[in-house]
Protein backbone atom coordinates (compact mmCIF):
# COMPACT_ATOMS: atom_id res chain seq x y z
CA UNK A 1 0.00 0.00 0.00
CA UNK A 2 1.46 3.04 -0.81
CA UNK A 3 2.44 5.35 1.89
CA UNK A 4 0.99 9.20 2.40
CA UNK A 5 3.76 12.15 2.17
CA UNK A 6 3.79 15.01 4.73
CA UNK A 7 6.10 18.16 4.79
CA UNK A 8 6.55 18.49 8.58
CA UNK A 9 8.32 21.92 9.51
CA UNK A 10 10.75 20.48 12.03
CA UNK A 11 14.06 18.36 12.04
CA UNK A 12 13.96 14.50 11.59
CA UNK A 13 16.00 12.01 13.69
CA UNK A 14 15.50 8.26 14.80
CA UNK A 15 12.67 9.26 17.34
CA UNK A 16 10.39 12.15 16.10
CA UNK A 17 7.09 14.13 18.26
CA UNK A 18 4.76 15.84 16.15
CA UNK A 19 2.48 18.19 18.04
CA UNK A 20 1.91 20.73 14.68
CA UNK A 21 -2.37 20.95 15.38
CA UNK A 22 -3.38 21.21 12.06
CA UNK A 23 -0.91 17.67 11.06
CA UNK A 24 -1.81 16.01 14.31
CA UNK A 25 -5.92 16.77 13.77
CA UNK A 26 -5.51 15.31 9.95
CA UNK A 27 -3.73 12.03 10.92
CA UNK A 28 -6.24 11.33 13.65
CA UNK A 29 -9.17 12.94 12.50
CA UNK A 30 -8.81 12.68 8.34
CA UNK A 31 -6.74 9.28 7.90
CA UNK A 32 -7.28 7.70 11.42
CA UNK A 33 -3.94 6.53 11.74
CA UNK A 34 -3.13 4.38 14.86
CA UNK A 35 -0.43 2.84 16.65
CA UNK A 36 2.04 0.71 13.66
CA UNK A 37 0.94 2.57 10.98
CA UNK A 38 3.44 3.97 8.59
CA UNK A 39 3.92 7.86 7.47
CA UNK A 40 6.60 9.05 4.42
CA UNK A 41 8.17 12.56 5.95
CA UNK A 42 10.40 15.68 4.66
CA UNK A 43 11.01 18.59 5.82
CA UNK A 44 13.07 21.88 4.53
CA UNK A 45 16.20 20.87 7.03
CA UNK A 46 16.37 17.48 5.70
CA UNK A 47 16.32 17.68 1.81
CA UNK A 48 16.55 15.69 -0.20
CA UNK A 49 15.40 12.48 1.36
CA UNK A 50 11.87 11.07 2.33
CA UNK A 51 12.17 9.47 6.06
CA UNK A 52 9.22 6.26 6.41
CA UNK A 53 8.54 6.52 10.44
CA UNK A 54 5.86 4.37 12.76
CA UNK A 55 3.75 5.72 14.64
CA UNK A 56 4.12 4.64 18.19
CA UNK A 57 1.93 6.75 20.37
CA UNK A 58 -1.10 8.82 19.58
CA UNK A 59 -3.57 11.08 21.24
CA UNK A 60 -5.27 14.28 20.51
CA UNK A 61 -2.32 16.67 21.01
CA UNK A 62 0.92 14.86 19.92
CA UNK A 63 2.07 11.82 17.75
CA UNK A 64 5.31 10.10 18.50
CA UNK A 65 7.00 8.43 15.70
CA UNK A 66 10.04 6.16 15.45
CA UNK A 67 12.17 5.92 12.33
CA UNK A 68 12.04 2.30 10.20
CA UNK A 69 14.12 3.68 6.68
CA UNK A 70 14.79 6.34 4.24
CA UNK A 71 14.72 7.22 0.81
CA UNK A 72 15.57 9.75 -1.94
CA UNK A 73 13.09 12.23 -3.29
CA UNK A 74 12.94 14.35 -6.55
CA UNK A 75 14.49 17.94 -6.24
CA UNK A 76 14.22 20.71 -9.07
CA UNK A 77 17.42 20.02 -11.72
CA UNK A 78 16.60 24.13 -12.40
CA UNK A 79 16.67 27.07 -10.45
CA UNK A 80 13.33 28.89 -11.60
CA UNK A 81 11.70 31.73 -10.60
CA UNK A 82 8.29 32.34 -11.78
CA UNK A 83 6.93 35.79 -11.99
CA UNK A 84 3.79 35.25 -11.95
CA UNK A 85 0.91 38.47 -12.88
CA UNK A 86 -1.55 38.28 -10.86
CA UNK A 87 -4.83 36.98 -12.06
CA UNK A 88 -8.33 35.69 -10.97
CA UNK A 89 -7.56 34.14 -7.46
CA UNK A 90 -8.96 30.08 -8.43
CA UNK A 91 -6.55 30.22 -11.83
CA UNK A 92 -3.57 31.35 -9.71
CA UNK A 93 -3.90 28.86 -7.41
CA UNK A 94 -4.01 26.37 -10.19
CA UNK A 95 -1.13 27.94 -11.33
CA UNK A 96 0.54 27.54 -8.08
CA UNK A 97 -0.03 23.84 -7.93
CA UNK A 98 0.96 22.96 -11.92
CA UNK A 99 4.47 25.05 -11.38
CA UNK A 100 5.45 23.52 -8.24
CA UNK A 101 4.52 20.06 -9.69
CA UNK A 102 6.72 21.10 -12.22
CA UNK A 103 9.69 22.49 -9.86
CA UNK A 104 9.87 26.06 -9.74
CA UNK A 105 11.60 26.81 -7.00
CA UNK A 106 10.09 30.33 -6.43
CA UNK A 107 7.03 32.06 -7.11
CA UNK A 108 6.19 35.87 -7.06
CA UNK A 109 2.66 37.02 -7.71
CA UNK A 110 3.29 40.15 -9.88
CA UNK A 111 0.73 43.16 -9.68
CA UNK A 112 1.09 44.26 -13.85
CA UNK A 113 -0.76 46.66 -15.58
CA UNK A 114 -3.75 44.06 -16.67
CA UNK A 115 -3.58 42.07 -13.48
CA UNK A 116 -7.18 40.99 -11.69
CA UNK A 117 -8.36 42.60 -8.31
CA UNK A 118 -5.81 41.24 -5.75
CA UNK A 119 -7.63 39.04 -3.61
CA UNK A 120 -4.56 36.20 -3.13
CA UNK A 121 -4.34 34.69 0.06
CA UNK A 122 -0.74 34.22 0.40
CA UNK A 123 -0.97 31.50 3.61
CA UNK A 124 -3.31 29.51 1.40
CA UNK A 125 -1.04 29.79 -1.42
CA UNK A 126 1.95 28.36 0.52
CA UNK A 127 -0.89 24.87 1.97
CA UNK A 128 -1.31 24.82 -1.86
CA UNK A 129 2.23 24.35 -2.68
CA UNK A 130 3.11 22.21 0.24
CA UNK A 131 0.24 19.77 -0.56
CA UNK A 132 1.36 19.81 -4.32
CA UNK A 133 4.68 18.76 -3.15
CA UNK A 134 3.54 16.07 -0.90
CA UNK A 135 1.33 14.36 -3.71
CA UNK A 136 4.34 15.03 -6.39
CA UNK A 137 6.94 13.53 -4.75
CA UNK A 138 9.20 16.70 -4.78
CA UNK A 139 11.31 17.17 -1.75
CA UNK A 140 11.10 20.51 -1.68
CA UNK A 141 8.67 23.51 -1.09
CA UNK A 142 8.74 26.43 -3.34
CA UNK A 143 8.84 30.30 -1.85
CA UNK A 144 5.80 32.33 -2.16
CA UNK A 145 6.73 35.44 -2.14
CA UNK A 146 4.84 38.77 -1.05
CA UNK A 147 3.17 41.08 -3.67
CA UNK A 148 5.70 43.01 -6.18
CA UNK A 149 4.69 46.01 -8.28
CA UNK A 150 6.19 44.91 -11.80
CA UNK A 151 9.13 47.36 -11.55
CA UNK A 152 9.73 46.31 -7.97
CA UNK A 153 9.87 42.85 -9.46
CA UNK A 154 12.03 44.03 -12.88
CA UNK A 155 14.21 45.53 -10.30
CA UNK A 156 14.74 42.24 -7.81
CA UNK A 157 15.20 40.25 -10.92
CA UNK A 158 18.23 41.94 -12.12
CA UNK A 159 20.94 39.43 -12.65
CA UNK A 160 18.81 36.37 -13.36
CA UNK A 161 18.12 35.06 -17.05
CA UNK A 162 14.79 36.46 -17.38
CA UNK A 163 12.68 34.79 -19.76
CA UNK A 164 9.56 36.83 -20.88
CA UNK A 165 6.69 35.38 -22.57
CA UNK A 166 5.61 37.59 -25.29
CA UNK A 167 4.01 37.14 -28.94
CA UNK A 168 6.66 38.47 -30.48
CA UNK A 169 9.50 36.66 -28.88
CA UNK A 170 11.89 33.62 -30.09
CA UNK A 171 10.42 30.15 -29.50
CA UNK A 172 12.17 28.36 -26.14
CA UNK A 173 14.45 25.91 -29.13
CA UNK A 174 16.18 29.06 -30.32
CA UNK A 175 16.69 30.02 -26.79
CA UNK A 176 18.39 27.13 -25.89
CA UNK A 177 20.54 26.94 -28.60
CA UNK A 178 21.78 30.37 -27.82
CA UNK A 179 22.39 28.41 -23.92
CA UNK A 180 20.59 30.46 -22.16
CA UNK A 181 17.92 28.02 -20.59
CA UNK A 182 20.42 26.75 -18.16
CA UNK A 183 20.19 27.31 -15.19
CA UNK A 184 18.90 30.33 -12.37
CA UNK A 185 16.22 31.34 -14.93
CA UNK A 186 13.11 33.88 -14.15
CA UNK A 187 9.86 33.30 -16.00
CA UNK A 188 7.69 35.88 -16.68
CA UNK A 189 3.74 35.12 -17.33
CA UNK A 190 1.65 37.97 -17.94
CA UNK A 191 -2.28 38.56 -17.28
CA UNK A 192 -5.10 37.45 -19.43
CA UNK A 193 -5.07 40.33 -21.75
CA UNK A 194 -0.88 40.04 -21.96
CA UNK A 195 1.48 42.69 -20.97
CA UNK A 196 1.34 46.20 -22.24
CA UNK A 197 3.40 48.17 -24.96
CA UNK A 198 5.27 49.52 -21.43
CA UNK A 199 5.98 46.61 -19.47
CA UNK A 200 7.07 44.90 -23.09
CA UNK A 201 9.52 48.15 -23.32
CA UNK A 202 10.79 47.85 -19.97
CA UNK A 203 11.55 43.82 -20.56
CA UNK A 204 13.68 44.74 -23.52
CA UNK A 205 15.41 47.54 -22.23
CA UNK A 206 16.47 45.44 -19.28
CA UNK A 207 17.62 42.76 -21.81
CA UNK A 208 15.05 40.24 -21.03
CA UNK A 209 14.78 37.52 -23.43
CA UNK A 210 11.45 37.15 -25.09
CA UNK A 211 10.15 34.01 -25.49
CA UNK A 212 7.03 32.78 -27.96
CA UNK A 213 4.94 29.98 -27.01
CA UNK A 214 2.44 29.27 -29.61
CA UNK A 215 1.07 31.37 -32.70
CA UNK A 216 -2.36 31.43 -30.61
CA UNK A 217 -2.91 33.59 -27.57
CA UNK A 218 -3.41 31.64 -24.06
CA UNK A 219 -4.85 31.72 -20.95
CA UNK A 220 -3.08 32.86 -18.38
CA UNK A 221 -2.39 28.90 -16.87
CA UNK A 222 -2.01 27.33 -20.37
CA UNK A 223 0.86 29.85 -20.79
CA UNK A 224 2.51 28.87 -17.65
CA UNK A 225 2.32 25.03 -18.39
CA UNK A 226 3.45 25.38 -21.85
CA UNK A 227 6.11 27.77 -20.75
CA UNK A 228 7.87 25.70 -17.67
CA UNK A 229 7.58 22.56 -19.44
CA UNK A 230 9.55 24.06 -22.16
CA UNK A 231 12.01 25.86 -19.65
CA UNK A 232 12.31 22.01 -17.75
CA UNK A 233 13.09 20.00 -20.75
CA UNK A 234 15.34 22.30 -22.81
Amino acid sequence: MRLHRFYIEQPLGEELFVEQSELVHQWISVFRYKCEDEVVLFSSTNVGVDYIYRITSVNKKEVALSFVSEQKNILPNKNITLCMAIVKKDTFENIVRYATELGVSKIIPVLASRSEKKNLNLERLNNIAKEASEQSGRGDVPVISEILSFNNALEEMKGNTNIFTSLYGEASSELANKGLLKNNLTLWIGPEGGWTPLEEKLAKENNFHLMKLTETVLKADTAAICALTSLVLN
